[in-house]
């Protein structure tokens, strides 16, 4: 799947195109601080994820419609749509994707929110990349069992070898259960 973006950089109209490769997790990264983002997607697709950034929440839904997401990471103070906005839309057109959110607010509470049964985890920022990284590997986790209908005895003894290895030895081992998503 490919699809492209334009944003203004030194006065020029720059265009990116993305392509989704279906052997890679697929990210949707939700954040309106641009550096964040930038910095986020780059270490990330350097772990081999597909990361596809969205600056809005507006912008993150019409992503998600149009292009497969297994996870979404979504900031959740952000203006216009705010990332429990966002978190609820995903969860009631996508139920199975799980959905982790980023605040660099101590005093969020998932709870008060109303939303810490529909979210997969919450982190604060920033995050080392090592936590990161195995929070997503569990999310894909949950979205592959949510897909699948996969009970989590069973899809742990699917990954017991894989766990013992490595981490990206469970993310290969999830991607190939969840083949014709």
């Amino acid at each position: 799947m490919i699809f492209g973006k334009t944003h203004s950089h030194g006065g020029f109209l720059l265009e990116e195109v993305f392509v989704l490769n279906d052997k890679k997790i697929n990210v949707l990264l939700v954040d309106d601080e641009e550096a964040l983002l930038d910095s986020m997607r780059r270490r990330l697709q350097f772990r081999d994820f597909n990361v596809i950034a969205a600056s809005s929440g507006k912008k993150a839904l019409e992503i998600a419609r149009e292009n497969p997401v297994d996870v979404a990471i979504v900031d959740i103070k952000m203006p216009g749509m705010s990332g429990r906005d966002v978190l609820l839309a995903l969860k009631e057109e996508y139920p199975w994707v799980e959905v982790i959110i980023l605040t660099g607010h101590g005093s969020f509470s998932p709870e008060e929110e109303g939303i810490a049964e529909k979210m997969h985890s919450c982190l604060g920022k920033p995050c080392d990349l090592a936590t990161l990284q195995q929070v997503l590997t569990d999310a894909y986790k949950k979205t592959v069992m949510n897909r699948r209908e996969i009970a989590p005895q069973e899809m742990d003894a699917m990954l017991n070898s894989a766990e013992k290895k490595s981490p990206d030895a469970v993310l290969k081992q999830l991607k190939e259960l969840d083949v014709d998503r």
